[in-house]
């Protein structure tokens, strides 16, 4: 059964890594590194992400490694997730889309399990970022005699593939680190197109990017068998400096005229700060709240009125869980979930930073002890128009899963969530 869970989590590693940059995603993507990824696309997410303070014996929290000692003691737990997005925009000017944005895409694949009562590992791969992106404007040569059309693509994304441990040190209190491996590559291509004038030139850009970070989390929570019962989360990702080499080709009329590769391209990402408290009745009913903070070194970025700039997002949710309990252990049978999110993001677009608020709900079923299914949905709008931005407004639907399968001995007593 070992071999088999460790097997089907490399397919799905090997498989993620293919396909996470083949989908349109939106037009900031083509700003930065991409569209970050803040989500965790899993259980957490449908209480407004607020996860760092969380704790379920059934669920693995990838925002917090000090989590894992949660997880059932000699029982493998194998998630699995995937995203569909539907956007739409509107924009400012006479600048159009060529079609409302679809995504679709692997975002969450691991393998976790408790070695001993007091630790447990994780490893596996989730996108860092994603680039892709499809965008067409009409512009004016200098005398504004003659227009041109300028298609922008972008395609690419950053993974991240990590090892995560965890330790109970202390009677509820626990610690963690993760130590992970960025990489991947983001294209660009702009082409500059009138038959009239002749003009018809491309710059496709390709830039390779890796880097090594780490994460250390902790958590404290108070004794789980109290009618109300409260856990604490913080965690701290150090600074880290994506590393890689530029290329950039220019072709007129499908010839290619010149190459420029620059090498030693650099990336600072920032360090940031996640703090989050957690409320529970033993009815089931649990309160979240979060905040993070990160510190980006301001830069400009290549285009107008662009740059980077601090962030950070507030996060807040409720869920209600179901429970039953025989003689040999304890199993949730469900759960519901909703929440709200604030994001300020790292980008700011003509002075202003680029926000993001959403609804979100979700919900989760156990099918058997071995199997349980997930659900949610987000409802976002990013950007404003009012400050002169593009306004995405989008729908996120998330779907997973979680096998749960016992590594060694025989489980006869305790919670098997």
């Amino acid at each position: 059964m070992i071999r088999k869970y460790f097997i089907l989590t490399c397919i799905c590693l090997f498989t993620a890594a293919k396909t996470q940059a083949q989908n349109v995603s939106s037009p900031y993507s083509i700003l930065g590194v991409g569209d970050i990824e803040t989500n965790d696309y899993g259980r957490y997410s449908a209480s407004g992400g607020a996860a760092v303070s969380r704790r379920e014996p059934g669920s693995y929290n990838f925002s917090n490694p000090a989590s894992l000692t949660a997880l059932s003691y000699k029982t493998l737990h194998f998630d699995f997730g995937l995203r569909g997005k539907v956007s739409s925009f509107k924009l400012t000017g006479s600048d159009t889309l060529t079609q409302p944005s679809k995504d679709f895409a692997i975002k969450r694949v691991s393998l976790a399990f408790k070695v001993t009562p007091k630790t447990a590992f994780a490893f596996g791969l989730k996108p860092f970022s994603t680039v892709n992106f499809q965008y067409i404007a009409s512009s004016s040569i200098s005398d504004g005699n003659a227009d041109y059309l300028k298609y922008t693509e972008g395609t690419g994304g950053i993974n991240q593939v990590y090892f995560s441990i965890a330790n109970e040190v202390k009677s509820r209190l626990s610690v963690g680190a993760t130590a992970f491996w960025l990489f991947g590559s983001l294209q660009n291509s702009i082409e500059y197109y009138n038959p009239n004038l002749g003009l018809d030139i491309i710059r496709n850009e390709s830039n390779f990017y890796n880097s090594a970070g780490l994460q250390a989390g902790l958590q404290y929570y108070t004794d789980p068998t109290k009618k109300w019962r409260h856990s604490f989360g913080l965690t701290s990702t150090a600074y880290t400096t994506l590393k890689g080499e530029k290329t950039a080709d220019y072709t007129e009329f499908g010839t290619i005229i010149k190459t420029v590769t620059t090498e030693n391209v650099q990336f600072k990402m920032p360090v940031s700060i996640m703090g989050g408290y957690s409320i529970a009745h033993e009815n089931g009913l649990s309160f979240h709240l979060q905040g993070d903070y990160y510190t980006w070194a301001t830069r400009k970025l290549n285009y107008k009125n662009t740059y980077i700039k601090n962030a950070y997002s507030l996060r807040a949710g409720f869920e209600y869980s179901k429970k039953v309990t025989n003689s040999k252990y304890t199993q949730e049978k469900f759960y519901l979930a909703m929440g709200v999110k604030m994001e300020q993001s790292y980008l700011v677009l003509n002075n202003n930073h680029l926000n993001d608020y959403a609804v979100t709900l979700g919900a989760g079923k156990n099918v058997s002890r071995f199997l349980s299914l997930h659900a949610g949905f987000d409802a976002g709008r990013r950007g404003s128009k009012s400050l002169n931005q593009i306004q995405e407004n989008y729908y996120q639907f998330t779907i997973g899963f979680t096998l749960k399968a016992i590594w060694f001995g025989t489980r006869k007593t305790g919670r098997f969530n």
